[in-house]
């Protein structure tokens, strides 16, 4: 190997450790069989995992996590799906329009969306609850399903489609049996993207809960007073959730455009 190789390669190798390192000492010390978050390290044990479960906010805070991110799942479908139809079956400038609108979220700070909200919300005099997490969830996740299902959707053969129509399909039979099929595994990565994003999203959350806690809140309410080994076994569970649901929709899509 050049010596320009392998110079890149150790600056590469650092620059990763230096990102991934904070996040293997959580994980690591998750395990410690110690009360402390610092070194020495005594041992592995899992009490850790055992005492968040047996706390009763904690299950209280992964119940409405889960409830947050499978409303929000099946929001981004309903809506994400039909608007993803309308813009590349009929495409217009209003369209185009709404398109970006819909993009919008990803490039908007997050802070300015919470703060925006919350202000929308008062407005409106709404409580503030885990239904206002949600819709704003939605709102921030509703691009992925949008951008993914129009990439998939632009490369379909309507060819396909007309087919089965010219044979006595309903428009309902030829969107079942030809158009979904073809377009499920996109849609699946993406809403599996926006439950990662829903299950450990913090900013929009902390502005529109209320009285209520998800996981992330959980944490950083715990932090504040101090740092309990407990919250090291809380952002593992979320770290893998958010890992394992990431990798599965990256494969399902990676397999999707590559078809």
């Amino acid at each position: 190997m050049r010596r320009g190789a392998l110079v890149s390669w150790v600056f590469v190798g650092g620059l990763l450790a230096f990102l991934f390192a904070p996040v293997a000492v959580v994980v690591l010390f998750s395990f410690n069989a110690a009360s402390s978050t610092s070194l020495p390290f005594e041992g592995f044990s899992v009490r850790w995992y055992q005492s968040a479960f047996d706390n009763p906010l904690f299950r209280t805070s992964l119940k409405n996590s889960v409830v947050v991110a499978a409303a929000t799942a099946a929001l981004v479908t309903f809506i994400g799906v039909n608007a993803s139809f309308a813009l590349t079956r009929r495409p217009s400038r209003l369209l185009n329009a709404f398109s970006s609108f819909v993009t919008t979220p990803l490039i908007v700070p997050g802070l300015f969306l919470g703060v925006a909200l919350l202000s929308f919300y008062n407005l409106a005099a709404m409580r503030l609850s885990l239904t206002t997490v949600i819709v704003g969830h939605t709102l921030i996740t509703l691009p992925f399903v949008v951008l993914i299902v129009n990439a998939r959707l632009m490369r379909f053969d309507r060819s396909i489609e007309e087919a089965a129509r010219d044979l006595g399909a309903t428009p309902f039979q030829a969107f079942r049996k030809i158009v979904f099929p073809l377009v499920r595994p996109a849609l699946i990565g993406a809403v599996l993207i926006a439950v990662a994003w829903s299950f450990d999203e913090f900013i929009i959350t902390f502005f529109t809960i209320g009285g209520q806690t998800t996981l992330p809140i959980m944490i950083w309410g715990m932090l504040r007073r101090g740092i309990d080994p407990s919250v090291n076994a809380i952002a593992s569970i979320i770290l893998a959730t958010t890992i394992l649901a990431t990798v599965v929709a990256a494969r399902i899509v990676r397999r999707e455009i590559t078809r």
